[in-house]
């Protein structure tokens, strides 16, 4: 009897307790929560300028003079960036005419563009899945439903899983795989645009070396740690400096990595042809951009290191678009000596190369072009002299205008 009144006290306090907290419980104000930090773009601008100029009164003036028409081409309506990190002040700086910066800004213009309508889109989807109707139901209850968020017949692999098999592939290539050197001694011989495009392009040989089933092992040699082609390999794969990445950059010449009675370096301008893989040679492919500059540097480089040089039998397996130059990407030659060593076979392996360069893409252009399927090679001979003869006719602005354009195009990679 003496516990029972207890627990009923016991109970009456809390009771008690409890009315009197909700009666006087204070009115909380709800205080807006921001999930990023509101920036001063004076004060960012300012800390730019500091880290930039670091007390040089010259470069200051210079950089304030910039800032100033950057905010005139954003009045004016054209096209500029409204966010400029702390590489792309320092490479404005480092261009010397107004057109070039222009261009520049324009180029930066369309890449915040395209991030933006990304970002809209994967909104819009989200939106979309949401507001997407519910899933079949169950005809029986006692019926399972396949699909990812039910029952699955198979075991799902992640994306992490993969990842990790195809590191393991690559660092099996490290030992006991076929070398191939790429040579990115050119980086001196290349505008700032061309030296991106060749970081993109190796990003690309990397991947698509990694997931191939026989990789290979893949050498960077004459790199220049503290140049812009490392700085934006970096940006592109930044785990690149672990010590597991499947990757081998050196600093020093292939002279000094590999013997030079093995080095067959691979180049456009030679006369003798690769006919087949050889697995114990060494391959040298020259990580190089020429939209600027058409000299024969790799035939140069070779002949100077006293290689042996081969190009790829172009001409034998694959009929040829006049006016196409005949260097190709580092992102087509590695995938084409990667089939060629897991096949032996010459056609399977030019399936990388670009159809643009081709005939038949251009007979088909052209048929599409005119609406007429019985145009011949003849007809489209004559009318590719033809343009060849307007762009002759073109003057050393407008050639330079339209390689400028070709430049700043990332469809030519």
């Amino acid at each position: 009897m003496y516990s029972l009144r207890l627990i009923t006290k016991h109970i009456h306090r809390s009771l008690v307790h409890k009315s009197f907290i909700t009666k006087n419980k204070p009115k909380l104000v709800q205080i807006p929560r921001y999930y990023c930090a509101q920036k001063n773009p004076d004060y960012e601008l300012d800390s730019i300028v500091n880290e930039i100029c670091k007390g040089d009164a010259e470069l200051e003036k210079r950089l304030r003079v910039l800032t100033l028409e950057v905010e005139v081409m954003r009045q004016d309506g054209r096209c500029a960036p409204d966010y400029l990190k702390l590489d792309h002040w320092k490479h404005l700086l480092d261009l010397p005419s107004r057109n070039q910066r222009s261009n520049y800004l324009t180029f930066l213009w369309k890449t915040e563009k395209t991030k933006e309508n990304q970002k809209r889109k994967k909104e819009q989807r989200r939106i979309e899945l949401e507001n997407s109707p519910p899933e079949e139901e169950k005809q029986y209850p006692d019926d399972l439903l396949y699909g990812i968020k039910h029952q699955s017949l198979f075991l799902r692999i992640r994306d992490q899983s993969i990842n990790y098999f195809d590191n393991y592939r690559a660092l099996s290539a490290m030992i006991r795989g076929q070398s191939v050197v790429i040579d990115c001694s050119y980086e001196e011989n290349m505008v700032w645009r061309e030296t991106m495009n060749a970081a993109k392009q190796m990003t690309f040989v990397f991947g698509d070396n990694r997931i191939h089933k026989q990789p290979f092992n893949l050498h960077l040699c004459n790199v220049d740690l503290n140049g812009q082609f490392m700085k934006q390999l970096h940006k592109n794969i930044p785990s690149i400096d672990e010590p597991w990445f499947p990757l081998n950059i050196h600093t020093q010449s292939y002279l000094d990595v590999f013997p030079k009675e093995k080095l067959v370096y691979l180049t456009p301008h030679c006369r003798e042809e690769l006919t087949s893989f050889n697995p114990d040679d060494v391959y040298i492919i020259g990580c190089m951009v020429d939209k600027m500059n058409n000299e024969p540097l790799s035939l140069a480089r070779a002949k100077r290191d006293g290689l042996r040089m081969a190009k790829l039998p172009l001409d034998r397996y694959l009929e040829w678009a006049p006016g196409s130059k005949k260097n190709l990407n580092i992102n087509h030659m590695v995938p084409i000596l990667l089939d060629l060593n897991m096949t032996g076979d010459w056609q399977y392996a030019l399936r990388h190369v670009p159809r643009r360069k081709l005939m038949e893409t251009k007979i088909m252009a052209m048929q599409k072009r005119f609406n007429s399927p019985n145009i011949t090679k003849k007809d489209l001979l004559k009318s590719l002299n033809m343009s060849s003869k307007k762009n002759n006719t073109l003057n050393f602005n407008e050639r330079k205008t339209n390689t400028r354009k070709s430049l700043y195009d990332d469809e030519n990679i």
